[in-house]
């Protein structure tokens, strides 16, 4: 008794000291390194993965109490939708968020650039040309041309406020617009982008600065220890997979595989590169919030039809279509809007259509199909028939072995026996036939009539 109890106690010292060594752990590690500077690389073709990464890294910065974030900015711009949820996680921070551009900050650059707390430029750098395109490169209509210019202004007009400075939110409007003209800054016709000191004289920028080591300094945040936030490999695979480039390559690459796969016998490498390719360009949009868990169903549920057409469904019908029809409504629904996935959806099948025709060309020449596809002729006159041969009875006798009523079953003279119809009557058992006609399968006897 003595040394079970003695062990009961043991156990409960352990756990209480279990349970204050993990807490004291736990608010270490919550209050992380105090005086922090996080620096966050915001560096190439913006996509949801971008998005991702920055909303990421912000969290952590205000989890881990950083003082301040600094965005190192180096972008040609990317998709609209990426770059307005990070500007939105920007200004609703609880710390501030400084901007570093580095080069250029060009289209959705410029409006992530002016939602930032203040904003310090290298020499070459250069702010704005933010004219929003289609994914074919055509400007969007007028109606979307016009919310973006709001947006701009808007921004604009709230850094004014934020930092207090006066500035022209037209000048942000002439970034977006060739048509906006603003007086001693850009003629009518012109797509405006600014340069550093031009930025600067037009309130548009607060610093210049060499490198990050100045750009820290100017903005007086040297006695700050930087902490870099970096991408994760999976981060980073999403948001090469969300690149515009590459999500339209994904849905060439898979539209064509697949529909090699559909018109071969079997199932094989060109089946398996199509759905790896969709899953890839599925899974990346679902893993940055792009589609939805909706968009995600509707694309198994494309690839299940498809499945029962290559594995059940002989050719190509209603099942395959149907399955198409569903991968690329699927499509549709993983972009901003259905414009958007309209026009990268027809992309896709344009070039589909061409590989598709170029790839059977090719496999036709090869002599592919001759060996996947049946291309002997078994015609009649070579002997072939795919019915048995009844034509060498015709003008045969024999008796009714079972009453025809009309069919039956008649004996021939040489014992074998056929099943045959009469020409409509009813013709007893016993009864002596002669066979009058052969139509495929179908055997025709008469009466034999009695002297």
């Amino acid at each position: 008794m003595t040394r079970s109890r003695s062990f009961s106690y043991l156990t409960i010292f352990f756990f209480i000291l279990a349970i204050v060594v993990t807490v004291s752990s736990l608010r270490h590690m919550d209050a992380g390194p105090s005086n922090s500077l996080y620096v966050v690389p915001l560096k190439g073709t913006i996509s949801g993965g971008t998005a991702d990464f920055i909303n990421r890294a912000l969290r952590e910065a205000e989890a881990r109490k950083g003082e301040a974030v600094l965005i190192e900015l180096r972008t040609f711009g990317g998709e609209l939708n990426a770059m307005a949820e990070i500007a939105d996680a920007m200004t609703g921070a609880k710390i501030p968020i400084y901007v570093f551009i580095q080069g250029r900050a060009i289209s959705a650059g410029a409006y992530i650039a002016l939602s930032g707390e203040r904003i310090v430029m290298s020499p070459d750098a250069v702010m704005g040309a933010s004219q929003p395109r289609t994914a074919n490169g055509q400007p969007v209509p007028e109606k979307e041309m016009a919310a973006f210019k709001k947006m701009f202004k808007a921004a604009a007009e709230a850094r004014a406020q934020r930092v207090g400075v006066e500035l022209d939110p037209r000048v942000a409007e002439a970034m977006v617009d060739p048509e906006v003209e603003v007086a001693g800054v850009t003629a009518k016709g012109n797509l405006l982008a600014l340069t550093a000191e031009e930025a600067m004289s037009l309130g548009y920028a607060d610093l210049i600065a060499k490198n990050r080591n100045e750009a820290v300094l100017a903005l007086g945040l040297s006695h700050l220890t930087p902490v870099e936030i970096q991408q994760t490999p999976v981060e980073g695979l999403v948001r090469f997979l969300t690149d515009p480039y590459i999500s339209s390559l994904l849905l060439i690459v898979g539209f064509t595989a697949l529909i090699i796969e559909v018109f071969t016998a079997g199932f094989g490498v060109a089946g398996v590169v199509g759905i790896l390719s969709l899953l890839s360009f599925f899974g990346a949009r679902f893993l940055s919030g792009l589609a939805g868990s909706e968009v995600f169903v509707l694309f198994i549920l494309g690839l299940i039809l498809l499945a029962a057409e290559i594995f059940v469904v002989p050719g190509f019908g209603i099942p395959g279509i149907l399955g198409l029809l569903s991968i690329g409504g699927s499509i549709v629904l993983s972009y901003a809007t259905s414009s958007q996935g309209l026009v990268a959806l027809g992309l896709s099948l344009v070039w589909t259509f061409f590989l598709v025709s170029l790839a059977l060309q090719f496999l036709k020449k090869r002599g592919f199909f001759q060996r996947i596809v049946l291309s002997t002729s078994l015609s009649g006159q070579a002997g072939y028939s795919a019915v048995p041969l009844y034509q060498e009875y015709l003008g045969k006798t024999g008796k009714v072995v079972h009453p025809l009523r009309p069919a039956g079953v008649v004996e021939l003279e040489d014992g074998k026996r056929l099943d045959v119809v009469s020409e409509g009557a009813y013709i007893p058992g016993g009864e002596e036939v002669k066979v009058v006609a052969v139509e495929g399968r179908r055997i025709v006897v008469r009466r034999i009539a009695k002297e």
